[in-house]
């Protein structure tokens, strides 16, 4: 198993990947798009972090890929007191390959690549009904931190 730098060469291989990660996340959120219509608005996503010089795309491979998460950073308002601040996002491994670490690994080489751009604080979201990976981030020290509210009208 290799995790590397994806590229824009990648995307049909990240097209694969995030039609999977969609048809889980629909299990804690009917607040989601059709899914013919979200993965269309992801793979735009996809290309334009791809793109990013602030952004990183890495990809786990088995032969295929099983996993990929994105990292960012951003300057914050001037109110806070970290000068950069980091934002990973769209953690998925393949359900196959679950258990095995590989979660773990794309986000330690994320952190590390938000350490080496200036990062001192990362943050990320999650679905409160999804509670293996409230598990999985809270076992790998992320603590709550805020609580988004939202409502349908």
């Amino acid at each position: 198993m290799k995790i590397r730098e994806a590229t824009i060469k990648d995307f049909e291989k990240l097209k694969a990947i995030k039609l999977e990660s969609k048809k889980d996340e629909m299990e804690y959120s009917d607040s989601l798009k059709p899914l013919g219509k979200t993965i269309e608005i992801y793979f735009e996503y996809f290309k334009e972090e791809l793109k990013k010089e602030n952004s990183v795309v890495f990809i786990a491979e088995d032969k295929r890929p099983v996993g990929i998460i994105i990292a960012t950073y951003f300057k914050p308002l001037r109110i806070s007191k970290f000068a950069r601040k980091g934002y990973v996002s769209n953690l998925y491994v393949l359900e196959n390959y679950r258990k095995k670490g590989i979660g773990k690994k794309l986000l330690n080489i994320s952190l590390k690549w938000l350490k080496e751009n200036n990062v001192k604080y990362i943050s990320l979201e999650i679905h409160l009904e999804n509670k293996k990976a409230l598990k999985f981030y809270r076992n790998l020290g992320f603590e709550d931190y805020t609580l988004k509210l939202a409502k349908k009208i």
